[in-house]
């Protein structure tokens, strides 16, 4: 194998994993000092530079984290002693209210690396206050959580000692606010003790009358955070058994029911903030959780960092995150150990360009329904389910399935099946048994028979269920049947979820299309960790050569895509300035491991791959190429 040296540094350096407690996330620093601890905010200077506002039982600590693994104490500030503090910010203020006191403390951070305290405001207005809120698009500030009702003051004109506007909401338990968002023209309310998402147009004259209530899964609302575009917002119950549960806002006067998560039934979860399409919650025991909600009604967790070593449930471990520096960095804060910064990764992978067809024949589409997917109903549960195909008395030569699902309790391979339909139920026994593995992202997801099945009329093709597996059936589609019982025993019951199954059915023989080599992954090509690139539809037993390099624009003055001359339809798109030679195994299918070193200094460098491999039928040089595959490194 010829490489360059700087493509060997990049791709072949072994190097440590990252720690266990942090998945898909790296910790890049921590501070500890004034603890206990409790919340946590950020703060960016004008020059860019990285703060956090600290929060501790006995005042506010101001942290430097520019460099967040030198993180540096810039100020101090003591006030009365509380288990709960909040800080926010407006312009180069800071403004910080406790339980325990009254008022409000004002910061000046004009110069963050010698912060200076200006004073305490508003103690006439409330005696305590659990949580503040700044509107930054009006300059409103918001006491939340008090005696006294919602206090609201003007920033505007004298941010260093705001006037006072009046109260949003009355005292008592029925208009108490535990947390406050407003953005964008909206407020959104968490009333614990009514249990309800409550939205507001802040605008309106005090009192505030409720757009809108909406009760949460449990009936003790802690937070609320509403998406930038003002369509989704997240909510918290802070109990056991708690969710972050998802509504859709669009209609401010009537959210409606998404999606929900938790990472553990006996956990408690404390606070979240949507940004993007992540949302970002610090979670008690199970600390840091970053979930994608590119799909909402369908959230997956991506990252997550324990803070906790303990035992799951209670109120110990992470009570804070603040997920809005511009580096993309997590601030985090742990009751008993301070600050986390941490950075889920941006590593990934993807797929562009079209390979060509080489030798190996594709398989008939024998049978489908729903062949293109759809979205997922995510019901769940740990049954065996099975999936009626009608074939109208033809005889089959099943040779694989495609199922459209998920697994919601990472990658799994479980036992699949193919049943003759009997006496309107599946037999008791199958005709064949194979294994499917099945990963978190909805898709197909294929269990392959070898020698293929012999089928003759209607069978059922499916697969058992994890524990709280998701059933494959769509939420829209052509109508079908599913059956399910116990896991491999027990008799077979008509399923009423199931409505809309999505599989395709592949058969030996009578094909005249061939494959294309597929280039895939395993693994995400994190610092300190390695990835596979993946091979499949080729042709079996042969020689194939991944090639690597650092562009998929140029090579050596060419321009890539370039066609590969003897080779029709055959084209390179990653600059081959490193092959390596392995084989197909019998199934076509082959793989490549790279390494990436322990660095900070490869964050955001891409790799490009592709795989040329010899299929000496099917044209003059014989050769075929697969699509390419872009690598971002990244923490």
């Amino acid at each position: 194998m010829r490489i360059s040296h700087t493509l060997l540094a990049a791709a072949t350096v072994l190097a440590a994993p990252i720690a266990a407690q942090g998945v898909n996330c790296a910790l890049l620093g921590t501070f500890n000092n004034h603890g206990p601890f409790n919340d946590i905010w950020g703060y960016v200077a004008p020059n860019g530079d990285e703060y956090a506002l600290l929060c501790t039982t006995t005042g506010t600590v101001v942290v430097d984290v520019t460099n967040p693994a030198s993180p540096v104490e810039r100020g101090w500030f003591p006030w009365g002693n509380s288990s709960w503090r909040d800080a926010r910010t407006y312009g180069n203020y800071a403004y910080i209210v406790t339980e325990s006191t009254a008022g409000f403390q004002v910061i000046d951070l004009s110069n963050p690396n010698s912060p200076t305290l200006v004073g305490t405001r508003g103690t006439g207005n409330s005696n305590n206050a659990h949580n503040v809120c700044v509107d930054l698009g009006t300059g409103r500030l918001y006491l939340v959580g008090c005696n006294t009702g919602t206090p609201v003051y003007d920033l505007t004109s004298n941010p260093s000692n705001p006037s006072f506007l009046g109260f949003g909401l009355p005292g008592g338990n029925s208009n108490y606010f535990h947390d406050l968002c407003v953005e964008n023209g909206y407020a959104y309310g968490s009333m614990i003790y009514n249990g309800v998402l409550r939205i507001i147009d802040p605008a309106s004259p005090f009192p505030w009358a409720a757009l809108s209530n909406r009760t949460t899964p449990n009936s003790f609302t802690h937070n609320a955070w509403p998406n930038a575009a003002g369509t989704v917002c997240v909510t918290t119950d802070e109990q056991t058994g708690g969710v972050v549960k998802f509504w859709d806002i669009s209609n401010k006067s009537n959210p409606q029911s998404l999606g929900q998560y938790t990472p553990n039934p006996s956990s408690i979860p404390h606070n979240a903030f949507i940004v993007g399409d992540k949302c970002h919650v610090s979670w008690y025991t199970e600390g840091y959780r970053c979930i994608d909600i590119s799909d909402p009604n369908n959230p997956v967790e991506v990252a997550s960092y324990d803070t906790w070593p303990g035992a799951s449930g209670g109120f110990s471990g992470c009570w804070g995150v603040y997920p809005f520096l511009p580096s993309g960095n997590i601030l985090v804060s742990d009751r008993s150990t301070g600050l986390y910064i941490v950075r889920p990764t941006q590593a990934s992978f993807s797929n562009y360009g079209q390979g060509c067809a080489g030798s190996v024949p594709a398989p008939a589409t024998c049978a489908s329904l729903n062949p293109n997917g759809g979205t997922l109903s995510n019901s769940t549960n740990q049954y065996e389910y099975s999936y009626r195909v009608s074939n109208s008395g033809n005889t089959l030569q099943v040779s694989s399935v495609d199922i459209y699902t998920r697994s919601q309790n990472g990658t799994l391979t479980r036992p699949a099946h193919i049943y003759q339909f009997a006496g309107n139920v599946p037999s008791q026994t199958p005709l064949a048994s194979t294994t499917i593995t099945v990963g978190t992202t909805a898709g197909f997801y294929t269990a392959t028979f070898n020698p293929p099945v012999t089928v003759t009329g209607d069978f059922c093709v499916g697969y058992e269920n994890s524990p709280d597996g998701v059933i494959s059936n769509l939420n829209g589609g052509s109508s079908g049947t599913g059956y399910y019982r116990n896991a491999g025993s027990g008799s077979w019951q008509q399923s009423q979820l199931v409505q809309s199954p999505s599989y395709r059915i592949f058969c030996a023989g009578g094909s005249q299309n061939f494959l294309t080599p597929e280039l895939g992954n395993a693994g995400a090509p994190v610092i300190g960790g390695s990835y596979d690139v993946t091979l499949a539809d080729a042709v079996a037993s042969s020689a194939a050569f991944i090639v690597t390099g650092f562009s998929d624009q140029v090579f050596n003055g060419t321009q890539l895509p370039a066609a590969i001359p003897g080779a029709p339809g055959c084209d390179i798109y990653a600059a081959p300035q490193a092959t390596l030679l392995t084989f197909t195994n019998g199934a076509g299918e082959g793989n490549a491991s790279f390494n990436v070193p322990n660095s900070g200094a490869y964050a955001g460098l891409e790799m490009f791959h592709q795989w040329a491999i010899l299929d000496p039928t099917v044209n003059s040089i014989g050769i075929v190429v697969s699509d390419a595959g872009k690598a971002t490194i990244d923490f």
